[in-house]
């Protein structure tokens, strides 16, 4: 180990990135302590929490290690965390978790990183690393940030959303879908974050369409009755539309309306 960082003999850093998935987890088993299914502190809370705990910790030293094969390990862990934040589900699909959370994806964050720390080593006569010329490589796979990473130009959080909001438009066709409706990959948590836990968790499960609804809760065996209250099977895109409930355009969810709130309010102990 040096300076915190546990190094193999590989350098595929696999050692260090199981440890510091264990120290997010027990963070995460922290933050847990801020919500329940019925009360919870205030959304901006949890996020500030969030990332002095669990977000500080997964990067660490990650301009070293960020070319890793095995950083996934704490992309599971910072995962759960956001899904702590929103209060969504487990089949949340993950780019969802990131944008409600209004935090950029584990790996763009890296990147921003490391580009910053290749600007420093650039610029910084007094980087450790500041005028070095590394040596040619005898791994392939094993390069340092200052032969793979271009230096930062802007701001590292303008840098993060323009990376988060190109991969929007070319890979995830959900996430197109949320731009029509008004949501945008922002370093911000989403509208109704003010609204108190319980609705704000609501209100995100009714966005990703992912949540205790009976028929999803009877594909998960833990009950045999997928009925709603006014006869129709209970799905997600029911809740939306059932005659019980007040009614609403799922465009109303991006900037959420006061009939948007009211269908949260009523589900948020069911769902």
């Amino acid at each position: 180990m040096y300076l915190g960082v546990t190094l193999d003999r590989t350098l595929s850093f696999k050692k260090h990135l199981e440890n510091t998935k264990a120290k997010v987890n027990t963070r995460n088993n922290i933050l847990r302590k801020l919500v329940n299914s019925k009360w919870g502190a205030d959304p901006p809370t949890i996020r500030a929490t969030a990332m002095a705990l669990c977000f500080s910790t997964a990067e660490y030293a990650c301009s070293s290690w960020c070319r890793s094969r095995h950083t996934k390990l704490v992309d599971t862990a910072l995962n759960d965390t956001c899904r702590i934040i929103t209060g969504c589900v487990k089949t949340t699909p993950v780019p969802c978790l990131y944008a409600l959370a209004g935090i950029s994806p584990p790996h763009i964050r890296r990147l921003g990183i490391a580009q910053d720390e290749r600007r420093t080593q650039e610029t910084d006569i007094r980087h450790p690393l500041h005028g070095h010329v590394p040596p040619p490589r005898r791994l392939r796979s094993r390069a340092s940030f200052v032969q793979t990473v271009l230096p930062l130009q802007t701001t590292k959080q303008a840098a993060r959303t323009n990376i988060w909001e190109d991969e929007w438009q070319r890979n995830d066709t959900r996430a197109l879908e949320w731009l029509d409706r008004g949501i945008t990959p922002t370093e911000s948590l989403a509208s109704g974050h003010d609204l108190g836990w319980t609705t704000w968790k609501s209100l995100n499960r009714l966005r990703v369409e992912q949540g205790r609804c009976k028929a999803l809760m009877k594909v998960w065996n833990y009950t045999t009755e997928d009925t709603c209250s006014c006869g129709s099977v209970q799905t997600m895109s029911h809740l939306l539309e059932c005659a019980d409930a007040p009614r609403f355009s799922p465009e109303d969810l991006a900037e959420p309306t006061p009939s948007a709130v009211a269908c949260a309010r009523y589900w948020q102990n069911d769902i």
